[in-house]
């Protein structure tokens, strides 16, 4: 079985954040934290245990506001135990706008302390 590894150069920034995440799976609902965010994906430490191509149903609280973010569809690109990262699959442009306002914000918070 032959693997092809490519190198892709991000055109974006993972914004390190800790926000609450649930994650739901063909036959279960997961809990845990996301590391850093980005506009089409995210680093989680998780309670139950994902493989890489699966796809999921996820809701992450920001820490901006109450309400949480539904993404429709996210895929498992890898896997380390319980750490995992996820690509945007499908979300609605609600759900890209408040990610993409929240980021900006913490950038811009960033870059003021700098």
């Amino acid at each position: 079985m032959s693997h092809t590894n490519k190198f892709v150069i991000r055109t974006y920034h993972r914004i390190p954040v800790r926000c609450a995440l649930y994650y739901l799976g063909g036959d279960f609902l997961g809990k845990g934290t996301v590391i850093n965010l980005c506009r089409n994906g995210f680093r989680v430490l998780g309670d139950h245990q994902v493989v890489p191509g699966m796809e999921l149903a996820v809701r992450v609280t920001l820490p901006d506001k109450d309400e949480p973010v539904e993404i429709q569809r996210v895929a498992v690109r890898w896997v380390r135990g319980l750490l995992f990262g996820a690509k945007v699959v499908t979300m609605s442009p609600d759900g890209e706008d408040r990610i993409g306002t929240f980021l900006s914000a913490r950038l811009r918070a960033y870059c003021a302390s700098s």
